[in-house]
């Protein structure tokens, strides 16, 4: 057995100001780094305790390693092997061969009242995604290229409204909400020790269960239509061979799935 966990930083316990990475005014970044290997190995020890020669992938997903790589290696489980880098696409490492994919992290869609850091791809860039006339996330974009290959989402860890946003559009998953957000910046959180417990179980249900979930398929052609903040991006995008729709909003249309919605990280 094969599982693709697709980690973010926003969705982890206990952090709920991007603020809080910066060294100079509190914590620091090697705090989040912590919690968030502390959690990835939760959701391993699950997996294994359930399936003891699965084999796991981890992808370092926040941004390709935004302040370079986000997890601690030489903490995180030995039975991870990890992908981080500067990855040029949403996910990578991800074929038919895996029967499961988890995300440890996750955050809410753009605009989603309370959801902690709330954004879509890029906090200083996009408004909205739709992907075949539906809004969707980051969770829902995962979601499609793991279904592209016939991988269904098993479990989402994260803020309580990214969990929701992923139950209504995946059904019947394995969800951990590790903190609830009362507004962008502030947020309930759970116990991390508690979280991480949590996220143990989750992993271990998803994988006694794992015939119950079923991939999310998206038909092509598909149309991915991204919503900026400003024209400038709109102006790029059609440079890139967008259609413009109005002064702020391109969609591409394709076959290929996967190069359709990597386009939104152009």
């Amino acid at each position: 057995m094969k599982i693709y966990i697709n980690t973010d930083l926003e969705g982890i316990c206990s952090f709920v100001d991007r603020d809080e990475a910066n060294i100079k005014t509190a914590r620091g970044i090697g705090y989040t780094k912590h919690f968030l290997t502390a959690e990835v190995n939760a959701a391993a020890e699950g997996i294994l305790s359930a399936q003891p020669d699965c084999e796991i992938t981890v992808l370092d997903g926040h941004g390709g390693g935004h302040w370079g790589a986000n997890m601690i290696a030489e903490e995180l489980h030995p039975r991870i092997s990890l992908i981080h880098g500067k990855r040029g696409a949403e996910i990578v490492g991800l074929d038919s061969s895996f029967d499961l994919f988890m995300e440890i992290g996750a955050h809410s869609m753009a605009g989603t009242m309370h959801g902690v850091m709330n954004h879509t791809i890029s906090s200083k860039e996009i408004m909205n995604v739709w992907l075949c006339g539906e809004k969707i996330g980051e969770i829902g974009i995962r979601a499609a290229i793991a279904g592209h290959y016939g991988v269904p989402v098993a479990l989402v860890s994260g803020d309580f409204w990214a969990v929701e946003e992923a139950k209504a559009l995946l059904g019947d998953i394995e969800g951990v909400s590790v903190k609830k957000g009362i507004n962008a910046f502030t947020a309930n959180c759970l116990n991390p020790l508690e979280a991480r417990k949590l996220i143990k179980e989750a992993a271990r249900a998803a994988v006694l269960g794992r015939r119950r979930f079923t991939p999310y398929i998206v038909k092509t052609p598909a149309e991915i239509k991204i919503e900026y903040m400003q024209t400038h991006f709109a102006d790029r995008a059609q440079n890139s061979g967008a259609k413009r729709i109005d002064g702020r909003t391109v969609s591409f249309i394709g076959d290929d799935l996967i190069r359709v919605l990597d386009t939104v990280n152009r």
